[in-house]
C-alpha cells in the first residue's frame, strides 16, 4: 500500500479511491457481505456501499438496464418499433447527455477505477457470444442456392455502394482536413463513416425480419439471402483491407516470398497465415468434430454439458486469437458458430441454453452500455457535424438508390423495391459495435461516434414502421379468384393442403383425405406440408421432397410423413397424386409458409389439425399446444382459399372409414346446416363424401317457424335453398335430408346433444359472424372461438362427444 498525504484509510474486500490516497489490497475481493445479512445498506464510517463492489455493482447496472428497455418497449412497440430502439434509447438515457456531471447516478453508472475492465469485458464477452450464435443459426448453404436475383441485390447494397461513395467523397472530399487535425474531417473518419454505412450486415436484417415477422415472406426470404452475400462478400474484403492495412504499417512489399516472410518473424503474413489456418481448421477439423458431438447423442436425448462447455471455451479462445491477429473479436466466434451444424441436436442445443440469456440479458446491457457514451452537448458548437450528416446521409441515399434499381432490374414491384431497400439499409447492432470499435481504436472521434449512434437509434425506430406500412404479406394471399369448393366445376380435381404438426395427425389426415372419395374420373391433389418449428437456426427452410434428390438431413425431418403418404399414394394410384414438403420455421410466421403453398398450387381447402389431442377411449386429454391454436388462427385470417379444422377423437366406440371394410358397416357423417356460405360450403364436401358407398351422409337443417327471426338476408337464403335443391334432386349419391324445428339456442344444444351418439363424424361450417336465432346467446360461452358456435358446442366437455369434427370456412374474398 502506497500513501501520498496525511489521512489514512484501508478498505478491506476492496479498492477505494479517495483524494490523493489509493490504497490497494490484493487478493480483491470484488463480492460483498450481501444486502440481507446486515440492517444496513452501507458502514457509515468507511461510507462503502455493497454496490461499490464489482459484483454488485455489474448486477444493479443489469437490473436497471433490463428494467428500462422493457419499460420503453412496452410503449415504444405499439409505435411499431423494435426491441433493439429501445436498447438504444436506455442507453442514451444513461450517457453523459442526460445524466449530470458529478450527481450520484452519474457516477454510479460511470465506470473511472479498474471496474472499467470488467465492465468492457463483460460487454466484449456479451458481443462474442452474439455473434457465434448468429453462426450457428447461420445455414451457408445459402450461398450455393441463391438465384442471381439476391445475388445482385447484395452486391448493389454493399460493394457496389461502397465504391460509388468512395468515388463521390473521394473525388469532393479528399483535401478537407488532416489525419491529425482534431476538428477538421479526415479522409480517415470519411472512409469509416461511409463504409459502415453501406453494409448490410445478416444478423441485423435477420433480427430485423425476425422482429417484423417476414422471415417466411417472399421478401423476407430474399432479404436473407442477399444479407448473407452482403456478409460473405464484406468480411473478405475487410479482412484483405486490414491485411493491406498491416502491410502497409509494416512497409513490407507485396512482392516478397509469402513462405520466407513468415519464417523470417513478419508480423501481418504471420497474422493472415494464422487466421487461414484458423479457417482451416474450423472446416477440416471443428466441423468433423462437431459432426462426431452430433454422432454421440443418442436421438432424442439432450447433448452433454461437458461438450456444450468445451464449445464455450473454444469460443473465447478464437475471439482471443482474432483479437491477436488485428481482426475483430467476433470473427473467431462467427466462423466458429459456422462450424456448428444447424439445427437438432447440437445447433438446437446451443441456441435453447444460450440465446435467452444473451438476447435477453446481454446484449442489451452491450448496446446500453455503447451508447452511455454519446455526449450532445459536445455536438451545439461542433464544425464538423455538417459534414457528418453529409457523409451519412449520401451514403444512404446511394445504398438506396442503387438497391432499388438491383430491384426493379428483376421487375419487383415498386412497393417491393422500396422494402427491400429499407431492409438492406437497416442499421443495427453491428454497425454499433463497429462504431464503438473504430472509436475506442482512435479512427473516429467522440463527436462522430455521438452522430453515428443518434443516426443507428432514429435509423432503427424510423424503418420497421414504414415497413410494416409498406410490406404487408397477407395482401397477397387476398381472395380475388374463387378458390373454394363451392365453385369447383363438376368432377374436377380437388385440391387439398394437409398441414402435420405432430406424427398423431398422419393417420386422421389420410382418413380424412380418402373419405373426400378420390377416384380417376374426379382425381385429388393432397399437398401434404409437415410443419416444425425452426430451432438453432436463422433461415426458415423450406423443402419439396418432391422437386429435389433427398439426403439423409433432409428426410429426417419428415421421415414418418413420406413413408405415410407414399403409401397412401400407392393404395390410390391414378385417383390420387401427393406433394410433400417440410417447412422449419418460426410459429409466428409458420402460417406464410401454409398460405403460401396454397396461393402457388390454388388449392380449394387447407386441413389443419386442431390443437388439442385425445386418448384412445376419449377420457384424457394428451396434448394441449397453444401455438398451434394461434396458428390455426392465423391461417383462418389471410388463408387465399378455404380452410378446414379437424377435430379428431380417436375412441374405441368410434371407426375410422378403414373399419368399414372389414365389417361391412357404413360409416355416418352428419352435416349440420344453419345457413351461410361456411355451411354451403361444408354441405359442398359432404356431398363429394357421400360418393363412397361405405359412407352415409345425413344433412340436418335447421328451421324455425318465425320468419321474423330469420337473420339471413334473402339473398343468402336464396343461395341456401338452392344448395339444398341440387343436395335432394342428386340421384348419383345417397343423402338422409331432414328438417329440424329450432326456436331458440337451448333447442339448439338439445338437439345436437341427442344426436352425438348416432354418428362417427360432424361436419360444420364456421359461421363467424354469423346471427342466428339458432345460436343467439351462445357465443359468449364459446372457449374456442375458431371452430365456431357449433364447433365449439360438438368438442365441449359437457356434450360428451367421441365424434370426429371438421369446421369448415369458406374462402373470404375481398370482393
Amino acid at each position: 500500500m502506497e500513501e501520498f498525504g496525511d489521512n489514512k484509510m484501508l478498505y478491506l474486500r476492496d479498492t477505494w479511491r479517495q483524494g490523493t490516497m489509493i490504497c490497494d489490497v490484493l487478493p480483491i475481493n470484488p463480492s460483498s457481505n450481501g444486502v440481507w445479512p446486515e440492517p444496513k445498506f452501507s458502514d457509515p464510517n468507511i461510507n462503502v456501499h455493497f454496490w461499490n463492489y464489482t459484483f454488485p455493482h455489474l448486477q444493479m447496472i443489469f437490473l436497471i438496464i433490463s428494467f428500462l428497455w422493457q419499460f420503453l418497449h412496452f410503449f415504444l412497440r405499439r409505435l411499431g418499433m423494435i426491441r433493439f430502439t429501445s436498447h438504444m434509447l436506455t442507453g442514451v438515457l444513461l450517457s453523459k447527455s442526460f445524466l449530470k456531471e458529478n450527481s450520484a447516478a452519474r457516477r454510479f453508472f460511470s465506470t473511472e477505477d479498474y471496474k472499467e475492465i470488467v465492465f468492457s469485458l463483460t460487454a466484449a464477452c456479451s458481443y462474442m457470444m452474439f455473434w457465434f450464435l448468429m453462426g450457428v443459426k447461420m445455414d451457408m448453404g445459402l450461398i450455393r442456392t441463391t438465384g442471381r436475383k439476391a445475388i445482385t441485390i447484395g452486391i448493389s447494397s454493399v460493394l457496389l455502394s461502397t465504391l460509388v461513395c468512395s468515388v463521390i467523397f473521394f473525388g469532393n472530399l479528399r483535401d478537407v482536413g488532416t489525419k491529425n487535425s482534431d476538428h477538421t474531417l479526415n479522409s480517415l473518419e470519411t472512409v469509416v463513416i461511409y463504409s459502415i454505412q453501406c453494409l448490410s450486415s445478416f444478423p441485423v436484417v435477420g433480427n430485423l425480419l425476425f422482429e417484423l415477422r417476414l422471415q417466411n415472406s417472399e421478401l423476407g426470404r430474399l432479404a436473407m439471402s442477399s444479407a448473407v452475400i452482403s456478409d460473405f462478400s464484406t468480411s473478405v474484403l475487410a479482412s484483405a483491407l486490414i491485411f493491406m492495412k498491416e502491410l502497409k504499417d509494416e512497409q513490407t512489399r507485396l512482392g516478397s516470398v509469402f513462405i520466407g516472410d513468415v519464417i523470417a518473424g513478419n508480423r501481418p503474413l504471420k497474422r493472415a497465415a494464422i487466421v487461414v489456418l484458423f479457417v482451416c481448421l474450423a472446416i477440416y477439423v471443428f466441423r468433423p468434430l462437431m459432426f462426431y458431438i452430433v454422432k454421440q447423442t443418442p436421438s432424442g436425448r439432450p447433448v452433454k454439458a461437458i461438450y456444450l462447455t468445451t464449445i464455450i471455451v473454444m469460443v473465447s479462445g478464437s475471439a482471443i486469437l482474432a483479437n491477436w491477429c488485428k481482426q475483430s473479436i467476433f470473427m473467431g466466434p462467427f466462423i466458429l458458430g459456422l462450424a456448428v451444424p444447424h439445427g437438432p441436436p447440437l445447433g438446437s442445443a446451443i441456441i435453447q441454453k444460450y440465446e435467452s440469456a444473451i438476447f435477453g440479458t446481454f446484449i442489451p446491457f452491450f448496446v446500453a452500455s455503447s451508447s452511455t457514451e454519446i455526449d450532445i452537448s459536445a455536438l451545439f458548437d461542433w464544425e464538423d457535424l455538417s459534414g457528418i450528416i453529409l457523409i451519412m446521409i449520401t451514403s444512404f441515399v446511394v445504398k438506396f438508390i442503387l438497391t432499388t434499381v438491383a430491384a426493379l432490374f428483376y421487375r419487383m414491384p415498386m412497393e417491393d423495391c422500396f422494402a427491400i431497400s429499407l431492409i438492406m439499409s437497416f442499421k443495427g447492432i453491428f454497425e454499433l459495435g463497429a462504431y464503438a470499435l473504430a472509436y475506442q481504436r482512435g479512427s473516429v472521434r467522440p463527436e462522430t461516434f455521438t452522430v453515428a449512434c443518434l443516426y443507428i437509434m432514429l435509423n432503427s425506430a424510423i424503418i420497421p414502421p414504414i415497413l410494416r406500412y409498406l410490406y404487408d404479406p397477407s395482401r397477397m394471399y387476398a381472395g380475388y379468384e374463387k378458390r373454394n369448393m363451392q365453385h369447383l366445376k363438376q368432377n374436377s380435381e380437388l385440391r387439398i393442403l394437409s398441414c402435420i404438426y405432430r406424427t398423431e395427425d398422419i393417420s386422421p389426415t389420410i382418413n380424412l383425405l380418402e373419405a373426400t372419395c378420390p377416384s380417376r374420373e374426379s382425381p385429388v391433389a393432397s399437398y401434404v406440408l409437415h410443419l416444425m418449428e425452426l430451432v438453432g437456426q436463422a433461415n426458415p427452410i423450406f423443402i419439396s421432397h418432391k422437386l429435389q434428390t433427398r439426403r439423409t438431413e433432409e428426410t429426417s425431418y419428415s421421415n414418418n410423413v413420406l413413408v405415410s403418404f407414399e403409401k397412401f399414394h400407392k393404395d390410390f394410384y391414378g385417383s390420387v397424386f401427393v406433394s410433400i414438403y417440410t417447412a422449419l420455421s418460426m410459429p409466428d410466421t409458420m402460417h406464410g409458409d401454409i398460405c403460401m403453398l396454397a396461393l402457388n398450387n390454388t388449392t380449394s381447402l387447407i386441413l389443419l389439425p386442431f390443437h388439442q389431442t385425445w386418448s384412445a377411449d376419449g377420457s384424457a386429454l394428451i396434448s394441449n399446444s397453444n401455438m398451434i391454436r394461434n396458428l390455426n388462427k392465423s391461417v383462418l385470417d389471410v388463408a387465399p382459399c378455404s380452410v378446414g379444422i379437424f377435430v379428431y377423437r380417436s375412441s374405441s366406440g368410434r371407426r375410422t372409414i378403414n373399419d368399414t371394410v372389414s365389417n361391412l358397416s357404413s360409416y355416418n357423417i352428419c352435416m349440420i346446416f344453419l345457413g351461410g356460405k361456411d355451411d354451403r360450403e361444408a354441405v359442398t364436401l359432404a356431398t363429394r363424401m357421400a360418393r363412397d358407398p361405405r359412407i352415409n351422409i345425413t344433412v340436418v337443417r335447421m328451421i324455425t317457424t318465425d320468419e321474423k327471426a330469420r337473420e339471413n338476408s334473402e339473398w343468402d337464403k336464396m343461395l341456401d335453398d338452392e344448395i339444398l335443391r341440387e343436395v335432394k334432386s342428386n340421384t348419383l349419391v345417397d343423402i338422409f335430408y331432414s328438417e329440424k324445428a329450432v326456436e331458440d339456442a337451448s333447442e339448439t344444444s338439445g338437439l345436437l346433444k341427442s344426436m352425438v351418439s348416432d354418428f362417427d363424424m360432424f361436419i360444420v361450417g364456421r359461421g363467424k359472424g354469423r346471427k342466428s336465432v339458432f345460436t343467439d346467446g351462445l357465443e359468449e360461452w364459446s372457449e374456442f372461438k375458431e371452430l365456431g358456435i357449433i364447433g365449439d358446442l360438438l368438442t365441449s366437455q359437457d356434450f360428451n362427444c367421441q365424434a370426429s369434427v371438421l369446421v369448415i370456412q369458406q374462402q373470404q374474398l375481398m370482393i
